[in-house]
């Protein structure tokens, strides 16, 4: 049975294809949210966030392409998360907290905490321990380094590279126009490249 007619079984009241859909694109999703937030803990809860809208509105879908209304929710699940927690920080910094404790007092996780064990099931075959380190370091100044640039060019990049999708599906998804996509994408990838070089990540 295709996507097709999951949607229509689920709006016709058979919710288990609901497991199917989430078994497909559960990983797409997740990868999504830890790239916007640099966190798993944080991309688990908006991951949850985002299928749980999906079944409440499931009624009224008619888009074409499910991958990518999913990732249009997540993105706008991700844009809510993104803005309060920079109000909450705004917030504490006002009250005087420090700027050690102005997300809560969370420790910067190391290199292999900020990297999904899913996403590693795409690389080769690890020889060794060191390759495995190195490999976590690769990805975690990757994440850190997205997480610097402004949010609608990191959302262009990651859905233009990451996923695949082409400008115009952007577009739709974003609702700007296509050369605002090519300018975002642009635009955050010299900066993200000038980041990476910053660090010797790049030559």
């Amino acid at each position: 049975m295709d996507e097709r007619h999951w949607i229509q079984a689920i709006q016709k009241g058979d919710k288990h294809y609901l497991q199917d859909i989430a078994g497909k694109y559960y990983d797409d999703i997740f990868r999504f949210c830890a790239f916007q937030t640099g966190g798993r803990e944080d991309a688990y809860d908006l991951t949850q966030e985002t299928f749980l809208r999906f079944i409440r509105y499931v009624e009224g879908y008619h888009d074409r392409n499910l991958k990518g209304y999913l990732l249009t929710i997540a993105m706008n699940v991700c844009r809510n998360y993104l803005n309060e927690k920079g109000r909450e920080a705004e917030r504490r910094f006002c009250a005087g907290r420090s700027s050690d404790d102005s997300f809560g007092g969370e420790r910067e996780p190391g290199p292999a905490a900020d990297v999904p064990d899913e996403w590693r099931r795409d690389l080769p075959e690890q020889s060794c321990p060191e390759r495995q380190v190195i490999e976590a370091d690769v990805h975690h100044r990757l994440m850190q380094a997205l997480k610097q640039l402004p949010e609608i060019q990191r959302e262009a990049i990651l859905l233009h590279y990451l996923y695949e999708m082409k400008y115009r599906e952007i577009e739709t998804m974003t609702g700007v126009s296509v050369s605002t996509v090519k300018s975002r994408v642009r635009q955050g990838m010299e900066k993200l490249q000038n980041l990476l070089r910053r660090e010797d990540f790049l030559d």
